[in-house]
């Protein structure tokens, strides 16, 4: 006799729930660093308009569009990524990242023209930087963590947000011996010894052991065709509320925070620090939501976070001395990362747990979407005004719009399609 599993709270297979497996916390830690150094290597785009500027003699706006090209890139990559992801197991999908994350760093050592930054870092470091998200980490907590997945998602999280912490010594570092060897070393770097790392100690799957064994005769949902997706309106909630986060994190954050700083007169190795603090608070706010956002409501908790991130950037506008962008970089840190555990969440619960991965790399598009063209029409409203100050309202305004969008969220349970499991 077939029949359905039945799910505990916490649980995505139905499988009694002891506590986590040891090694699981070691996934865990490896998807964190993975995340940790590519978001490092990401978030120097902020800090190489001032020397291309010098160097090339290139606008802000053409500059912005290697953000732009790049966030689409990243996008396009993410819904492909959860779905090999889920085929072919995370680790090939991380060790593939890093090779491409290294050797592109390297080459935009060599590059000497725009289309070339276009292509390898818009591009190819881009599409690197995709691999490494959550939508795979997503995958191997999916297969590792039995009860606190929130939270786990929050740890890898708190990885990308911990790796804009580099960013105060990348600049000391471009200031000593350029942005071309920065970029070589730091290439060098992920091909000699993040990868080593990756390649020996990830693993796919647990060892086998019966209490993680799916009972055959079990039946499972089967994944969700993409017709039946977009006719949700929780799907559009969720990709039109991280299109928003999009547009007012990074695309804003990344390719402007610095360059806005600067525009101020404070200068670039303190606006770096800030970016730095940021990413200390980025962390912290990020485990904060994802420790309780089971606990009071997924769309609850995103919405509260969007209602936030609207009033940081209308404190980002008063910004006028260095300690005042200081303390915009800890109440904005707080709100940055913060929406992607409670997003990561709903995507896995409200379409079926064999649908996640689609949804969560289909919704990592709309956010990518909205940095590419928040990086550029920042940029854009920048030459055409002399000031991000019309652009920093309006994504305030966003933020409002998201927040309403989170709250109308239903969390009905979805009543999927089941097959028979085959063991």
């Amino acid at each position: 006799m077939k029949r359905n599993l039945s799910f505990q709270a916490g649980s995505s297979t139905g499988i009694p729930q002891k506590g986590e497996l040891p090694y699981a916390w070691v996934i865990v830690a490896l998807a964190f660093l993975t995340s940790a150094v590519a978001m490092a290597i990401r978030s120097t785009i902020g800090l190489l308009f001032k020397p291309w500027g010098n160097e090339f003699g290139w606008d802000r706006a053409a500059m912005s569009l290697t953000a732009s090209f790049g966030f689409l890139a990243f996008g396009l990559a993410q819904p492909f990524v959860g779905r090999w992801a889920d085929r072919y197991g995370p680790r090939w999908i991380y060790l593939g990242s890093l090779l491409l994350l290294g050797f592109s760093s390297v080459m935009m050592g060599f590059v000497q023209s725009l289309w070339q930054v276009y292509l390898v870092f818009g591009i190819a470091l881009m599409m690197s930087v995709a691999g490494t998200t959550n939508v795979t980490a997503g995958v191997a907590i999916n297969r590792w963590i039995r009860r606190r997945k929130a939270l786990a998602v929050a740890m890898v999280m708190a990885g990308a947000a911990a790796g804009q912490l580099a960013l105060r010594l990348i600049v000391e570092v471009m200031q000593r011996v350029g942005w071309r060897t920065t970029f070589i070393w730091s290439g060098i770097g992920v091909l000699t010894v993040v990868i080593p790392i990756m390649f020996f100690l990830f693993k796919d799957d647990p060892p086998e052991n019966p209490e993680i064994q799916v009972i055959q005769g079990m039946e499972v949902d089967q994944p969700q065709l993409l017709s039946e997706i977009i006719r949700q309106k929780n799907f559009w909630w969720l990709a039109g509320s991280f299109w928003i986060c999009g547009v007012t994190t990074a695309g804003l954050i990344d390719p402007h925070l610095i360059p806005y700083a600067e525009d101020l007169h404070i200068d670039t190795v303190t606006a770096a620090t800030a970016f730095g603090v940021l990413s200390i608070f980025n962390v912290l706010g990020t485990l904060f939501v994802g420790a309780i956002s089971d606990k009071w409501g997924h769309k609850w908790v995103l919405g509260g976070v969007y209602a936030g991130r609207a009033l940081t950037l209308i404190l980002l506008l008063l910004v006028r001395e260095p300690w005042m962008l200081f303390v915009f970089a800890v109440t904005f840190g707080i709100v940055d990362f913060a929406t992607v555990p409670p997003t990561t969440a709903l995507s896995t619960s409200l379409f079926g747990r064999r649908s996640g991965g689609t949804i969560i790399g289909l919704v990592s598009l709309s956010h990518q979407i909205g940095s590419a063209m928040g990086s550029y029409m920042g940029g854009l409203i920048h030459d055409e005004t002399g000031s991000y100050r019309l652009f920093f309202l309006g994504a305030a305004f966003l933020c409002i719009a998201a927040a309403v969008m989170s709250w109308i969220i239903s969390e009905k349970p979805l009543s999927v399609r089941r097959e028979p499991c085959r063991v």
